[in-house]
């Protein structure tokens, strides 16, 4: 396919003439091949040209106009198709260039120019030609070559600037508010990110044809990228760059001085004072090595670090050695998102830290976190540590030991004494050498065992442990939850619990011994305990439970006798109940006084709803202050917030909730048997607070 002729008056043309040039150039993944690539080629483009159009010129005197064609031009740094120069003797005696490009393809810097179209005047002896330069029917700026001297470029286009011009032997190019969005695909093809905003200025220095060594200074300004993924992106990015070239190896050096930047899951944004960085990146056949990585950052963040990016885009590998002297900016500054998504998000630090680990493609090799002075507390009030310190040490292989320690902790409000907690790593996991005994609620808390082991391959990284609780005091416990006030002790025991992949499940279930009885959790699993809407999963059984304590606790009248019960298949949701089937029913098998009090039979009789006292006058309810019982049982299968209820019985449209024993005999009927779950929970807060509907 040949260009279309030029417009206006016909002129007689010499024959064209047909080019098929061809080159060959080092293939490299790094930046300083396409540059020096295209400085070779522009001189070697441009002289092609400018000799064909004086050898033209020359002779043109009797037909006035000569144009040179070629279907195809390949250079080293590219190629060129459908190209056509046609040179006039213009009336002053001067000549007329005008050189279209159909399609302009630089593969090395993944740029593609369609309908390249420049026009210049030359002057004589043809040694320097401008004029304007159109890109795809559009302007673009005006265009000068220069043969006078050393052979030169000069685009502008507005305040924007690129001047290629040789220097000696080499080349340099000299960059004024270029676009980075130009290279957008280059980066993109390289990093996986696209520049759509920002500008470049500076300096590059090519070496001659051969050279490998190149340098470069820039400046950057309002850079700006966004990942597919959303993962990336960087907002009003400035700072400065140095840029070391070396065949396939490049050097960089720089310091950031203004914007933001996201690299899922950290978020910075840079300091007045600025963040200094380097590092060196080397092609390894399809991988990507970083060698002599560097970051500094004041007080929050100094770090150091090799890493090795494969082809596929993974991380292959990984050393790094972190510094932080000030633990509660690096947690504002950087680790926000990761401390979001371990839903810790405002976590307060303070203290010093220092971390050693090493990656390999199968997940973590070794880990060293030392720590000095740390004081941290959740916002929520979940958890706070006072003067920790210690360290903590992993390897796959070798068998260090370790140890961390604080002087004051606290849980959901419940202080813990200080502590110790001695580890070894055998085999891979990291373990207590010996039982962690901590003072708590006037009683000790037990930690044994407990035991991490980290990700690798496919398999999830594993944490487990177990504790036991030996004489909690329970009036302590319910004045800091603000329960009703319970009296006793609490002892109880974990035998072991897992935690992988969000998920904790209580191995062995959970017992403890309370109110002369005992209370067994079996199936607890916890996901997300500290994440967005925690939910818990579990099975309770009460057994033997002395209901004078714990009804007198509840101010919830009095009862004596015992109590047994179990709560199936309860789901908590953000700690709160959206299922379960549970039955509560006095035991038949005590042989002691079963009493209930005049205060408890009113109470129950308003849990079931318009309860109604069967066998008795409301005075003669009055004029006793406790009756005899055979029997109590209530019942709540609660579904879609709505509890279903039950109780001894089917009496009548009803249920039996208590069954009287003795004189005066009494019975309390229930018969709302679907119930608003918020409506029966506002009733157990009206009974237990001592308002509850009286029976006249």
């Amino acid at each position: 396919m040949r260009p279309p002729p030029p417009t206006g008056k016909p002129r007689v043309a010499r024959p064209g003439v047909g080019i098929f040039l061809s080159g060959r150039a080092r293939a490299g993944c790094l930046l300083p091949g396409p540059w020096r690539a295209l400085a070779s080629g522009f001189r070697l483009a441009v002289l092609l040209a400018f000799s064909s159009a004086l050898s033209l010129g020359a002779s043109a005197a009797a037909a006035e106009v000569a144009d040179l064609r070629a279907e195809r031009l390949v250079l080293p740094v590219g190629s060129a198709e459908g190209l056509w120069m046609e040179v006039r003797e213009s009336a002053d005696g001067g000549l007329d260039l005008r050189l279209r490009v159909r399609e302009l393809r630089l593969p090395a810097l993944d740029l593609r120019l369609g309908a390249v179209d420049w026009s210049c005047r030359a002057t004589a002896p043809l040694t320097r030609c401008e004029g304007a330069l159109r890109v795809a029917g559009r302007p673009a700026g005006r265009l000068a070559v220069d043969l006078s001297g050393a052979l030169s470029a000069d685009w502008r286009q507005g305040g924007r600037r690129l001047h290629l011009r040789q220097q000696g032997e080499g080349w340099q190019l000299d960059l004024a508010r270029i676009p980075l969005a130009w290279l957008a695909a280059f980066w993109e093809a390289r990093l996986g990110l696209a520049p759509d905003r920002g500008e470049a200025s500076g300096r590059v220095r090519l070496p001659p044809a051969g050279g490998a060594a190149w340098t470069a200074e820039l400046a950057l300004a309002g850079l700006g990228f966004d990942s597919a993924d959303g993962s990336r992106a960087a907002a009003d990015v400035g700072g400065r760059l140095q840029l070391r070239g070396d065949g396939e190896r490049l050097a960089l050096r720089g310091r950031w001085e203004r914007g933001e930047a996201l690299f899922a899951p950290f978020y910075v944004v840079a300091p007045p004072a600025g963040i200094d960085f380097a590092a060196t990146l080397e092609a390894e056949g399809p991988d990507l090595l970083l060698r002599d990585v560097e970051w500094r950052d004041g007080r929050r963040l100094q770090l150091r670090g090799t890493a090795r990016r494969g082809g596929n885009g993974h991380w292959h590998a990984l050393e790094l050695a972190a510094d932080s002297a000030d633990l509660g900016a690096l947690a504002g500054d950087y680790l926000q998102g990761v401390l979001g998504a371990a839903g810790l998000a405002g976590l307060e630090l303070r203290g010093a830290a220092r971390l050693q680990l090493r990656l390999d493609r199968e997940g973590l090799v070794e880990l060293a976190v030392e720590l000095e002075a740390i004081d941290a507390e959740d916002p929520a009030g979940r958890f706070a540590v006072g003067g920790g310190s210690g360290d903590l040490r992993w390897s796959r292989h070798a068998t260090p030991a370790s140890a961390l320690s604080w002087q004051a902790a606290r849980v959901y409000g419940i202080d813990l004494g200080p502590a110790r907690l001695a580890f070894r790593n055998r085999e891979g996991l990291l373990e207590l050498t010996e039982p962690a005994a901590i003072d708590l609620l006037g009683g000790r808390l037990l930690l044994s065992p407990v035991a991490w082991r980290p990700a690798r391959g496919a398999a999830a990284a594993t944490f487990r442990f177990g504790l036991a609780l030996y004489g909690l005091d329970l009036g302590r416990l319910s004045r800091q939850f603000g329960w009703p006030p319970f009296e006793g002790r609490l002892d109880g025991a974990l035998p072991e619990a897992n935690y992988s992949d969000g998920r904790l499940v209580f191995e062995g279930g959970l017992r403890m011994d309370l109110f002369g009885g005992s209370v067994r959790i079996d199936g607890l699993a916890l996901e997300r305990p500290f994440g967005v809407a925690p939910s818990l999963a579990a099975d309770v059984r009460f057994d033997d439970i002395d209901l004078a304590p714990l009804t007198r606790a509840f101010g919830f009248g009095e009862i004596t006798g015992r109590l047994d019960g179990r709560i199936r298949d309860l789901r908590l949701l953000d700690w709160t109940p959206v299922a379960f089937d549970a039955r509560l029913l006095s035991d038949r098998r005590w042989p002691g006084r079963r009493r209930i009090s005049q205060r408890a039979v009113q109470d129950i009789a308003d849990l079931g709803g318009r309860g109604l006292i069967a066998g008795l006058q409301a005075r003669l309810l009055r004029t006793f202050d406790d009756f005899g019982y055979e029997r109590i049982a209530i019942g709540c299968v609660l579904r879609d917030h709505v509890c279903r209820m039950s109780g001894i019985a089917r009496r009548g449209e009803g249920f039996l909730i208590v069954e009287g024993r003795g004189l005066p005999r009494i019975e309390v009927i229930g018969f709302n048997r679907d119930v608003d779950w918020p409506l029966l929970v506002e009733r157990l807060r009206t009974a237990t607070g001592g308002g509850g509907v009286r029976i006249d």
